[in-house]
C-alpha cells in the first residue's frame, strides 16, 4: 500500500519495508520439517493404526491426567516457597538472605533427577519411622514407616516442589525489583508500613511481572514429570514406557506421548495468555 505526499511541491511515496528475512526463515523452516515427514513416510518408522489406537487409551490418558495433576500442584507448592525466599532475599537481614541464597544456588546446581532419587530412597533410611504425638500426652497421631509414607506421588512432588521453587524465588524477585523505587517511597510517605507496601504495592504489581516467566515455568514443569518415571510414578512416559516394552512398538508410543505433552503445552500456553490479558502490565 503506498500513499502519496506533496511537501514543497514534491511527490514522495511512502513503500512499505518488506521482511525478506521472516519469509526465507519461513521457507527454511518448512523444507526442514517437509523433509523430516518425507523421510519418516519412506522409512515407514511409525504405523498409523497403532498411533491412533493408543492415542486415546485409557492408560494413557490417565498418565496424561497423572503428569498435569503433579505439575499443576508442583507449581502451586514452588510458588509459594520462591515468593517466601524472593523476600527473604529482599529483606535486608543477612540471616535470611543468606539462607534464602544457599537454597537457591543448592536446588538450582543439583540435578532434578537426583533430587528426586534422594527423596525416595534416601530420605526413608535417614528418617526410619514417621512418629507425631501430643507432647506431654500418650495420643499417638502418626505412626508409620516412612517408606509407606514416602510414595512415589510424594518424592516426585517433593523434588520438583523444592527445586523449582529456587527458580520461582528468582523469577518473584526480579519482579520485585522491577517495581519502582519511588512507588515505595510515597506509599511509606503516607504512613504505610513495610508489610503494607509490599501486600498493596509492590507484590500486586510484581504479579502481572512475573506472569509469563511462571507460564513458561509450569510448561517446563508439566514435561518435568517425565523425570518420575524414574522412581516409578504412573506419569505418562512411565505409561508409555511400560507400554512399548511389551509390544515393542517404541516409535508409535513415543508419538503418543508427544501428542499429549503438546497437548499439555498448549493448555498451558493458553492460560498464560488468558492470564496475561487479565492482568496486563501496567
Amino acid at each position: 500500500m503506498t500513499n502519496a505526499l506533496n511537501t514543497e511541491g514534491m511527490s514522495l511515496q511512502i513503500v512499505h519495508r518488506r521482511r525478506w528475512g521472516a519469509w526465507l526463515l519461513g521457507a527454511a523452516t518448512l523444507i526442514v520439517v517437509s523433509t523430516m515427514i518425507l523421510a519418516a513416510v519412506r522409512a515407514q518408522i511409525m504405523d498409523l493404526e497403532v498411533f491412533y489406537r493408543y492415542l486415546f487409551d485409557g492408560q494413557i490418558m490417565r498418565g496424561a491426567f497423572n503428569a498435569v495433576v503433579l505439575g499443576t500442584l508442583a507449581l502451586i507448592i514452588s510458588a509459594i516457597i520462591g515468593l517466601m525466599l524472593a523476600l527473604m532475599r529482599v529483606s535486608g537481614n543477612p540471616i535470611l538472605a543468606s539462607v534464602s541464597a544457599v537454597y537457591v544456588y543448592f536446588f538450582r546446581g543439583t540435578p532434578m533427577l537426583i533430587q528426586l532419587l534422594f527423596w525416595f530412597n534416601a530420605f526413608p533410611i535417614m528418617f526410619p519411622d514417621l512418629y507425631i504425638s501430643i507432647p506431654f500426652t500418650d495420643v499417638v497421631l502418626i505412626d508409620q514407616r516412612m517408606t509407606t509414607v514416602i510414595t512415589p506421588f510424594i518424592a516426585a512432588l517433593a523434588g520438583l516442589s523444592l527445586a523449582e521453587g529456587a527458580y520461582m524465588s528468582e523469577i518473584i524477585r526480579g519482579g520485585i525489583m522491577a517495581v519502582d523505587d519511588g512507588q515505595r517511597s510515597a506509599a511509606r510517605a503516607l504512613g504505610m508500613t513495610h508489610n503494607q507496601v509490599l501486600r498493596k504495592i509492590v507484590i500486586p504489581q510484581a504479579g502481572r511481572i512475573i506472569i509469563p516467566a511462571s507460564g513458561n515455568q509450569y510448561i517446563m514443569l508439566l514435561k518435568s514429570t517425565s523425570l518420575a518415571s524414574a522412581i516409578g510414578y504412573l506419569e505418562l512416559l512411565r505409561i508409555t514406557t511400560d507400554i512399548y516394552s511389551a509390544n515393542f512398538r517404541v516409535v508409535e508410543l513415543l508419538a503418543v506421548s508427544a501428542f499429549w505433552y503438546l497437548l499439555m503445552t498448549a493448555f498451558a500456553t493458553a492460560l498464560q495468555t488468558t492470564l496475561e490479558k487479565l492482568f496486563p502490565q501496567r
